[in-house]
């Protein structure tokens, strides 16, 4: 299979794929779309407080199987009654506490800026540019490839 992104395509064979995370959108804050100009998404658990939930796409993911590492591979999957393309993204840079984050509150700040240094340490970076939010009900999914 070839995966698609903005910027490019590249070979992803399905049996290279090994999920690292899987998660699917339950709630979108109200506040969301006004970080798509500045290509941030921010995700958050279930356990996520109020003034955090404003701003955040709210999961159901519980379980980081092993760490995200630059390389790694981001996918939407929307609902099924939506358009069965797949957003792919490719991880540029990952941050130090970012693993930590997504493991114990399902949280981390996706930067859409290709960036190959994290700008904060619970942030990631990845590529290309997002051109459209995700919609509640869309799985999300975290993918290292074998090699990496």
């Amino acid at each position: 299979m070839t995966a698609y992104t903005d910027a490019h395509a590249f070979s992803v064979r399905e049996e290279q794929l090994v999920l690292k995370y899987r998660a699917i959108i339950q709630e979108i804050g109200p506040m969301v779309p006004e970080f798509l100009p500045h290509g941030i998404l921010i995700f958050f658990g279930e356990q996520a407080p109020a003034e955090l939930r404003e701003v955040s796409l709210i999961h159901d993911g519980s379980q980081l199987i092993s760490p995200i590492v630059a390389g790694d591979v981001l996918r939407f999957t929307p609902p099924s009654h939506e358009s069965a393309d797949l957003s792919w993204y490719r991880f540029t840079a990952v941050g130090d506490m970012a693993n930590s984050n997504l493991a114990e509150l399902g949280h981390l700040v996706v930067h859409f800026d290709a960036a190959m240094e994290a700008t904060l340490p619970g942030a990631a970076s990845v590529e290309p540019s997002l051109t459209a939010l995700p919609s509640v009900g869309t799985i999300v999914e975290l993918f290292g490839l074998e090699n990496n």
